[in-house]
Protein backbone atom coordinates (compact mmCIF):
# COMPACT_ATOMS: atom_id res chain seq x y z
CA UNK A 1 0.00 0.00 0.00
CA UNK A 2 0.90 3.62 -0.58
CA UNK A 3 0.81 4.08 2.77
CA UNK A 4 2.95 1.99 3.99
CA UNK A 5 5.67 2.70 1.46
CA UNK A 6 5.54 6.56 2.44
CA UNK A 7 5.81 5.30 6.50
CA UNK A 8 8.61 3.22 5.68
CA UNK A 9 10.62 5.87 3.53
CA UNK A 10 9.97 8.79 6.30
CA UNK A 11 11.34 5.80 8.87
CA UNK A 12 14.38 5.13 6.93
CA UNK A 13 15.35 8.46 5.86
CA UNK A 14 15.01 9.49 9.55
CA UNK A 15 17.04 6.57 10.15
CA UNK A 16 19.85 7.73 7.51
CA UNK A 17 20.51 11.13 8.67
CA UNK A 18 20.51 10.26 12.70
CA UNK A 19 23.12 7.97 11.31
CA UNK A 20 24.85 10.66 9.12
CA UNK A 21 25.15 13.15 11.93
CA UNK A 22 26.31 10.28 14.45
CA UNK A 23 28.64 9.13 12.05
CA UNK A 24 29.07 5.37 10.31
CA UNK A 25 32.84 5.34 11.81
CA UNK A 26 31.29 6.20 15.42
CA UNK A 27 28.76 3.42 15.05
CA UNK A 28 31.59 0.94 13.96
CA UNK A 29 34.31 2.05 16.54
CA UNK A 30 30.81 1.33 19.04
CA UNK A 31 31.26 -2.19 18.24
CA UNK A 32 34.36 -2.64 18.09
CA UNK A 33 34.71 -1.14 21.76
CA UNK A 34 32.03 -3.96 23.33
CA UNK A 35 34.85 -6.42 23.94
CA UNK A 36 33.70 -8.94 26.84
CA UNK A 37 30.37 -6.37 27.01
CA UNK A 38 29.50 -8.20 24.34
CA UNK A 39 28.38 -11.24 27.12
CA UNK A 40 25.99 -9.11 29.30
CA UNK A 41 24.51 -6.86 26.59
CA UNK A 42 23.46 -10.61 25.17
CA UNK A 43 21.82 -11.88 28.03
CA UNK A 44 20.15 -8.46 29.49
CA UNK A 45 17.53 -9.24 27.77
CA UNK A 46 16.69 -12.61 29.71
CA UNK A 47 14.82 -10.94 32.94
CA UNK A 48 12.55 -9.21 30.61
CA UNK A 49 11.63 -13.25 29.54
CA UNK A 50 11.53 -14.47 32.54
CA UNK A 51 9.33 -11.60 33.69
CA UNK A 52 6.62 -12.51 30.71
CA UNK A 53 7.25 -16.31 31.12
CA UNK A 54 5.73 -15.67 35.08
CA UNK A 55 3.14 -13.30 33.90
CA UNK A 56 2.50 -15.91 31.49
CA UNK A 57 2.18 -18.95 33.72
CA UNK A 58 0.17 -17.19 36.28
CA UNK A 59 -2.77 -16.51 33.52
CA UNK A 60 -2.19 -20.22 32.67
CA UNK A 61 -3.19 -22.08 35.96
CA UNK A 62 -3.72 -25.05 34.09
CA UNK A 63 0.18 -25.54 34.26
CA UNK A 64 2.41 -26.16 37.21
CA UNK A 65 5.13 -23.64 38.03
CA UNK A 66 7.67 -26.82 37.55
CA UNK A 67 7.22 -25.62 33.45
CA UNK A 68 8.64 -22.18 34.09
CA UNK A 69 11.62 -23.09 31.84
CA UNK A 70 9.83 -24.55 29.27
CA UNK A 71 7.27 -21.41 29.20
CA UNK A 72 10.81 -18.83 28.77
CA UNK A 73 11.56 -21.28 25.71
CA UNK A 74 8.42 -20.74 24.13
CA UNK A 75 8.34 -16.79 24.93
CA UNK A 76 11.52 -16.58 23.29
CA UNK A 77 9.84 -18.12 20.27
CA UNK A 78 6.55 -15.67 20.10
CA UNK A 79 8.78 -12.58 21.28
CA UNK A 80 10.93 -13.78 17.90
CA UNK A 81 7.37 -13.84 15.72
CA UNK A 82 6.68 -10.16 16.88
CA UNK A 83 9.71 -8.92 16.31
CA UNK A 84 9.23 -10.24 12.63
CA UNK A 85 6.27 -8.18 12.36
CA UNK A 86 6.73 -4.96 10.54
CA UNK A 87 3.85 -3.10 12.41
CA UNK A 88 1.80 -4.27 15.16
CA UNK A 89 3.39 -7.02 16.66
CA UNK A 90 0.81 -9.67 16.45
CA UNK A 91 2.79 -13.05 14.67
CA UNK A 92 3.73 -13.94 17.95
CA UNK A 93 0.25 -14.61 19.44
CA UNK A 94 -1.05 -17.85 17.02
CA UNK A 95 2.40 -19.23 17.83
CA UNK A 96 1.68 -18.80 20.98
CA UNK A 97 -1.55 -20.78 21.20
CA UNK A 98 -0.17 -23.19 18.88
CA UNK A 99 2.65 -24.28 21.30
CA UNK A 100 0.97 -23.88 24.28
CA UNK A 101 -1.79 -26.23 22.67
CA UNK A 102 0.40 -28.99 23.03
CA UNK A 103 0.40 -28.95 26.83
CA UNK A 104 -3.05 -27.84 27.46
CA UNK A 105 -6.46 -28.10 25.79
CA UNK A 106 -6.91 -26.01 22.85
CA UNK A 107 -9.55 -23.53 24.24
CA UNK A 108 -7.61 -23.15 27.49
CA UNK A 109 -4.52 -22.25 25.19
CA UNK A 110 -6.58 -19.62 23.76
CA UNK A 111 -7.76 -18.40 26.86
CA UNK A 112 -4.54 -18.25 28.07
CA UNK A 113 -3.14 -16.22 24.94
CA UNK A 114 -6.02 -13.65 25.49
CA UNK A 115 -5.25 -13.17 28.84
CA UNK A 116 -1.49 -13.24 28.67
CA UNK A 117 -1.91 -9.86 26.16
CA UNK A 118 -4.82 -7.76 28.49
CA UNK A 119 -2.06 -8.26 31.58
CA UNK A 120 0.70 -7.23 29.11
CA UNK A 121 -1.33 -3.94 28.10
CA UNK A 122 -2.12 -3.38 32.12
CA UNK A 123 1.07 -3.43 33.30
CA UNK A 124 2.58 -1.27 30.01
CA UNK A 125 0.24 0.88 30.71
CA UNK A 126 0.77 1.10 34.18
CA UNK A 127 4.93 1.05 33.62
CA UNK A 128 4.38 4.48 31.48
CA UNK A 129 2.11 5.95 34.23
CA UNK A 130 4.64 5.19 36.77
CA UNK A 131 7.73 6.45 34.05
CA UNK A 132 6.10 9.60 33.38
CA UNK A 133 5.58 10.24 37.41
CA UNK A 134 8.98 9.58 38.56
CA UNK A 135 10.15 11.74 35.37
CA UNK A 136 7.68 14.75 36.62
CA UNK A 137 9.22 14.29 39.83
CA UNK A 138 12.81 13.80 39.52
CA UNK A 139 14.07 14.71 36.65
CA UNK A 140 14.22 18.83 35.26
CA UNK A 141 11.87 18.18 32.26
CA UNK A 142 11.80 20.43 29.37
CA UNK A 143 8.18 22.11 29.48
CA UNK A 144 6.64 20.22 25.91
CA UNK A 145 7.76 16.86 27.97
CA UNK A 146 6.04 18.00 30.96
CA UNK A 147 2.58 18.58 29.22
CA UNK A 148 3.34 15.27 27.77
CA UNK A 149 3.74 13.21 31.17
CA UNK A 150 1.06 15.18 32.71
CA UNK A 151 -1.44 13.93 29.79
CA UNK A 152 0.54 10.75 30.06
CA UNK A 153 -0.69 10.65 34.19
CA UNK A 154 -4.74 10.80 33.28
CA UNK A 155 -5.14 8.74 29.78
CA UNK A 156 -2.84 5.48 31.14
CA UNK A 157 -5.98 5.02 33.97
CA UNK A 158 -8.56 6.39 31.57
CA UNK A 159 -7.09 4.26 29.07
CA UNK A 160 -7.70 0.96 31.28
CA UNK A 161 -11.33 2.14 32.18
CA UNK A 162 -12.10 2.79 28.46
CA UNK A 163 -10.67 -0.41 26.92
CA UNK A 164 -13.05 -2.40 29.79
CA UNK A 165 -16.67 -0.54 28.88
CA UNK A 166 -15.78 0.21 25.19
CA UNK A 167 -16.85 -2.97 23.79
CA UNK A 168 -20.44 -2.59 25.38
CA UNK A 169 -20.43 1.16 24.65
CA UNK A 170 -20.03 -0.29 20.74
CA UNK A 171 -22.85 -2.74 20.96
CA UNK A 172 -25.17 0.57 22.54
CA UNK A 173 -24.39 2.80 20.04
CA UNK A 174 -23.71 1.51 16.66
CA UNK A 175 -26.31 0.82 13.90
CA UNK A 176 -27.43 -2.13 11.81
CA UNK A 177 -25.07 -1.08 8.92
CA UNK A 178 -23.15 -3.43 6.98
CA UNK A 179 -20.13 -1.60 8.11
CA UNK A 180 -21.18 -1.25 11.85
CA UNK A 181 -22.69 -4.74 12.02
CA UNK A 182 -18.31 -5.56 11.56
CA UNK A 183 -17.85 -3.31 14.49
CA UNK A 184 -20.44 -5.03 16.27
CA UNK A 185 -18.56 -8.03 15.78
CA UNK A 186 -15.39 -6.99 16.78
CA UNK A 187 -17.13 -5.32 19.69
CA UNK A 188 -18.29 -8.65 20.89
CA UNK A 189 -14.91 -10.26 21.22
CA UNK A 190 -13.62 -7.12 23.03
CA UNK A 191 -15.99 -7.40 25.39
CA UNK A 192 -15.41 -11.70 25.21
CA UNK A 193 -11.75 -10.84 26.17
CA UNK A 194 -12.59 -8.50 28.86
CA UNK A 195 -15.14 -10.82 30.09
CA UNK A 196 -12.18 -13.80 30.80
CA UNK A 197 -10.71 -11.12 32.53
CA UNK A 198 -13.40 -9.99 35.00
CA UNK A 199 -13.86 -13.69 35.26
CA UNK A 200 -10.13 -14.63 36.34
CA UNK A 201 -9.67 -11.36 38.16
CA UNK A 202 -12.46 -12.53 40.67
CA UNK A 203 -11.34 -16.30 41.03
CA UNK A 204 -7.27 -15.85 40.75
CA UNK A 205 -7.11 -11.88 42.09
CA UNK A 206 -3.54 -12.84 43.26
CA UNK A 207 -2.53 -14.99 40.05
CA UNK A 208 -4.10 -11.36 38.12
CA UNK A 209 -2.51 -8.46 40.06
CA UNK A 210 0.65 -10.78 40.26
CA UNK A 211 0.40 -10.93 36.56
CA UNK A 212 0.06 -7.63 35.88
CA UNK A 213 3.43 -6.59 38.31
CA UNK A 214 5.46 -8.89 36.63
CA UNK A 215 3.97 -7.07 33.20
CA UNK A 216 4.83 -3.84 34.91
CA UNK A 217 8.58 -5.06 36.06
CA UNK A 218 9.25 -6.09 32.67
CA UNK A 219 9.60 -2.94 31.23
CA UNK A 220 11.61 -1.33 33.50
CA UNK A 221 13.55 -4.57 33.70
CA UNK A 222 14.53 -4.03 30.16
CA UNK A 223 16.16 -1.31 30.62
CA UNK A 224 19.20 -3.45 31.41
CA UNK A 225 19.99 -3.56 28.16
CA UNK A 226 20.57 0.70 27.85
CA UNK A 227 22.44 0.22 31.13
CA UNK A 228 24.95 -1.99 30.28
CA UNK A 229 24.69 -0.35 26.57
CA UNK A 230 25.97 2.89 28.13
CA UNK A 231 28.39 1.02 30.50
CA UNK A 232 30.15 -0.11 26.89
CA UNK A 233 30.70 2.92 25.92
CA UNK A 234 31.59 4.62 28.65
CA UNK A 235 28.82 6.87 29.74
CA UNK A 236 28.38 6.93 33.21
CA UNK A 237 24.11 6.88 33.35
CA UNK A 238 22.10 5.31 35.93
CA UNK A 239 20.22 1.95 35.84
CA UNK A 240 17.47 4.21 36.89
CA UNK A 241 18.08 6.61 34.08
CA UNK A 242 18.03 3.88 31.68
CA UNK A 243 14.91 1.80 32.99
CA UNK A 244 12.93 5.02 32.04
CA UNK A 245 14.87 5.65 29.06
CA UNK A 246 13.58 1.86 28.61
CA UNK A 247 9.95 2.72 29.42
CA UNK A 248 9.99 6.26 26.75
CA UNK A 249 11.46 4.35 24.22
CA UNK A 250 8.46 1.62 24.20
CA UNK A 251 5.92 4.23 24.58
CA UNK A 252 7.37 5.76 21.08
CA UNK A 253 7.73 2.44 19.82
CA UNK A 254 3.74 1.92 20.51
CA UNK A 255 2.98 5.65 19.36
CA UNK A 256 4.73 4.83 16.33
CA UNK A 257 3.50 1.41 15.42
CA UNK A 258 3.07 2.31 12.04
CA UNK A 259 6.63 2.95 11.03
CA UNK A 260 8.13 -0.82 10.32
CA UNK A 261 9.92 -1.96 13.09
CA UNK A 262 9.74 1.83 14.37
CA UNK A 263 13.19 2.26 12.24
CA UNK A 264 14.03 6.13 13.28
CA UNK A 265 11.18 6.58 15.19
CA UNK A 266 12.73 4.84 17.82
CA UNK A 267 15.95 6.20 17.20
CA UNK A 268 14.40 9.80 16.70
CA UNK A 269 12.83 9.73 20.12
CA UNK A 270 15.02 8.31 22.06
CA UNK A 271 17.26 11.44 21.68
CA UNK A 272 14.67 13.71 22.36
CA UNK A 273 13.46 11.83 25.74
CA UNK A 274 17.80 11.18 26.70
CA UNK A 275 18.18 15.43 26.23
CA UNK A 276 15.27 17.00 26.89
CA UNK A 277 13.56 14.70 29.91
CA UNK A 278 15.91 12.57 31.59
CA UNK A 279 18.70 15.55 31.26
CA UNK A 280 21.57 13.35 30.08
CA UNK A 281 22.43 14.53 27.08
CA UNK A 282 23.06 12.31 23.93
CA UNK A 283 26.23 11.05 23.89
CA UNK A 284 26.26 7.42 23.44
CA UNK A 285 22.41 7.23 22.75
CA UNK A 286 22.40 6.52 19.34
CA UNK A 287 25.02 3.96 20.21
CA UNK A 288 23.24 2.52 22.57
CA UNK A 289 20.00 2.26 20.75
CA UNK A 290 22.00 0.17 18.00
CA UNK A 291 22.82 -2.13 20.89
CA UNK A 292 19.38 -2.40 21.81
CA UNK A 293 18.77 -3.40 17.88
CA UNK A 294 21.37 -6.17 17.75
CA UNK A 295 20.39 -7.73 21.01
CA UNK A 296 16.75 -7.66 19.74
CA UNK A 297 18.00 -9.38 16.68
CA UNK A 298 20.58 -11.79 18.43
CA UNK A 299 17.14 -13.16 20.11
CA UNK A 300 15.00 -12.85 17.37
CA UNK A 301 17.78 -15.72 15.97
CA UNK A 302 17.33 -17.66 19.16
CA UNK A 303 13.69 -17.71 18.71
CA UNK A 304 13.85 -18.84 15.44
CA UNK A 305 15.81 -21.64 16.12
CA UNK A 306 13.92 -22.91 19.07
CA UNK A 307 10.86 -22.40 17.11
CA UNK A 308 12.97 -25.08 14.30
CA UNK A 309 13.77 -27.00 17.65
CA UNK A 310 10.36 -27.18 18.61
CA UNK A 311 8.78 -28.28 15.01
CA UNK A 312 11.23 -30.71 14.69
CA UNK A 313 9.99 -32.22 17.76
CA UNK A 314 6.46 -31.89 17.03
CA UNK A 315 7.06 -34.12 13.83
CA UNK A 316 8.87 -36.62 15.53
CA UNK A 317 6.50 -37.29 17.52
CA UNK A 318 3.43 -37.52 14.97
Amino acid sequence: MIWKALFSALGLASFVFILHGYGLSRVGEDILRLGWWAVPLSVSFFPVVLCYSLAWILVTPELPFSRLLLLCRLTVVSVAWNNLSPFVKVLGEPVRVRMLARLIDTKSAARSMVLFNIVHVMGTLFSFFLAALAMLLYFPVSKGFHVGFVVMLVTAPLSMFTLYFLPMLVKRLLGRSAKRNRLVVAGFWLRWSFSKIRIFSRRYPLRFWGAVFFEMVARFVEGLTFYIGFRALGQPVSAAASALLDVGRALIDNMFFFIPYQVGSREGGTLLLAEHALQIGTAGVVGAVLFYRLVEIFWTGIGYLLWINEERLRKSST
